[in-house]
């Protein structure tokens, strides 16, 4: 079923968990994918999204395919049209909403997926960079020491794509950070939720020429950053 006045704006770094989730609900919308790698400045991401809502007043309501992402979406709003989104700190919680032992996780595990791996501020990629600079001994302990707080790295199945291709890597990163290797189990149900528009209070609707508040994501999201990111 396509909906011709909704268009969905979502982060490249979900882009496999989206679409599996539009197939799963037999829905589509007009996509504007974004580069996974605004992510890792709120700044920019909140500068280029602002630009595409901007660029698209023509629909009805835009769905914002985003998290909390370190409070990248504060202070966005639309002239003209509604604006949706997930209550989510960001696209982790998205993916491993069932899991109870996330909050405590956090700040001890580095999580990592297919598309985790691929940008170019990917941990993979900060570490093949560091081996052409310094050498593949020394990145070593460059690596080891960006990381000495961390105690695992913990690679997330969504369901979105076979993980056979990618555990290797993600293993061998591991090995290279000194972090225990793990697979947890994840879902894209809040995603199909999201997408099918059956909503429930996980929903956000900012009505037009309201801004997106730190409030509007709940008390859990309002003070966060991204775990994730690499300096």
């Amino acid at each position: 079923m396509m909906k011709t006045n909704i268009l969905l704006i979502a982060c490249g770094m979900i882009q496999d968990e989206i679409t599996l989730a539009l197939k799963n609900t037999g829905i589509s919308y007009d996509t504007v994918w974004m580069s996974s790698d605004l992510h890792t400045n709120p700044d920019f991401l909140r500068i280029e999204l602002q630009i595409e809502i901007d660029k698209h007043q023509d629909y009805e309501m835009i769905l914002l395919a985003y998290g909390n992402c370190g409070k990248g979406l504060v202070g966005i709003f639309s002239e003209k049209t509604k604006l949706a989104f997930l209550r989510s700190e960001d696209c982790i919680q998205m993916l491993l909403h069932k899991n109870k032992k996330l909050k405590g996780l956090r700040g001890e595990t580095f999580f990592i997926t297919k598309a985790w791996m691929q940008g170019k501020k990917s941990l993979r990629e900060e570490y093949h960079y560091a081996i052409s600079k310094y050498g593949s001994r020394r990145a070593a302990i460059i690596m080891e020491i960006m990381f000495k707080n961390h105690k695992s790295l913990m690679m997330v199945d969504s369901g979105a794509y076979e993980l056979e291709n990618w555990i290797h890597c993600a293993r061998h990163l591991s090995q290279v950070l000194k972090l225990e290797f793990c697979v947890t189990q994840g879902d894209v149900e809040l995603l199909e939720m999201f997408v099918s528009l059956n909503w429930d209070h996980q929903v956000v609707v900012i009505p037009p020429k309201h801004e997106i508040s730190v409030d509007d994501f709940g008390i859990n999201c309002s003070v966060t950053g991204y775990e994730n990111e690499i300096d």
